[in-house]
């Protein structure tokens, strides 16, 4: 049965152990980020640790994790990282050495955050570094993304690296220092922000609905000799795929699944060049803030966009009053 905690609803078994495992309902996205938060603290009574990698393996021992590369073991990587327990009863946090190191690191941080679950002894169901680029992305891998990101990018030193004057520009530096991908580090941008602001990966695309209208069109013009008209096909835009946001965020500030972007947005220039692009714009949701927005090209893709409209990447926020 589902359960409303925090202004958020769950079913997902793994996460409902969690909400129930103590006296009265405990809220997991709170829970998550104190028990990373946690982790963090006790791997700075270890002194500063530049290394990213050596900072994600200490605080996966400090879980009670070991981790391990695929490449040790007779596994095949379908998924980037999976968390197994032993017949001994170890955990051990399993990662694919054939990704990037930031893509590794958050993969580790990820199952960690697996840990933090009462019933989540397997790890990742299906897991894959861009599920969160998915609708049907599950409450479980949201919360553990999550987790990660605080793991990955403690607040308390982002904030210090970040510093004031924060922007996408920063992203390559921060990158580097947290050993965190580009996307990850711009979510962070986000999520950090104390004022209202939001992130996310947008994908030039149309909606399922309009997918099956179109294949039904084209089905029809093999069996007739008429053509159909081009304005009445169905014109992709640029949609919301990921989308991550500041604690002060309220559901009127999320962007629904299939809300597009008008064609006058900054997100539709970016695509034409490699540099930022600024702009100062409301976002296509139900609150009427307006707000500066950045936008760049997404350094990767998941899957192959419309030739001409790469993935778009966007940090948009308010200013905070001082």
């Amino acid at each position: 049965m589902p359960v409303s905690v925090g202004g958020h609803r769950y079913s997902d078994p793994d996460v409902l152990s969690l909400i129930f495992s103590g006296d009265g309902l405990i809220d997991p996205r709170t829970a998550v980020i104190e028990r990373a938060q946690d982790l963090n603290k006790q791997l700075r009574s270890f002194g500063h640790i530049e290394d990213p990698r050596k900072r994600i393996e200490i605080l996966a021992s400090l879980a009670g994790v070991r981790v391990v590369s695929m490449a040790s073991t007779n596994a095949r990587p379908a998924r980037e990282a999976l968390l197994f327990r032993d017949s001994a009863g170890l955990r051990k946090a399993f990662f694919d050495p054939n990704v990037s190191d930031a893509r590794a690191n958050f993969s580790i941080a990820h199952e960690i955050v697996h840990t933090f679950f009462p019933n989540s002894v397997h790890g990742a169901r299906f897991r894959s570094m861009h599920v969160d680029d998915s609708r049907e992305a599950t409450e479980l891998e949201r919360l553990c993304h999550l987790g990660a990101s605080e793991l990955l990018m403690p607040t308390e030193e982002f904030l210090k690296e970040r510093g004031e004057n924060f922007g996408i520009k920063d992203v390559p530096r921060l990158a580097g220092i947290f050993g965190s991908s580009y996307e990850a580090t711009l979510y962070r941008l986000a999520s950090t922000h104390p004022g209202l602001a939001i992130a996310g990966r947008l994908k030039y695309r149309l909606r399922k609905s309009e997918e099956r209208k179109l294949r039904d069109v084209k089905q029809q013009q093999l069996f007739t000799s008429g053509e159909v008209r081009a304005d009445a096909l169905p014109t992709p835009k640029y949609r919301r795929q990921s989308l991550h946001t500041s604690q002060t965020c309220g559901p009127e500030n999320l962007i629904p699944w299939n809300k597009s972007f008008d064609e006058s947005s900054s997100v539709y220039l970016a695509r034409t060049t490699d540099d930022i692009v600024r702009g100062f714009e409301m976002l296509p949701n139900r609150a009427s803030n307006i707000g500066t927005i950045e936008c760049v090209q997404a350094p990767y893709e998941y899957s192959p966009s419309e030739a001409g409209f790469p993935d778009v990447l966007f940090l948009w926020r308010t200013e905070v009053d001082t």
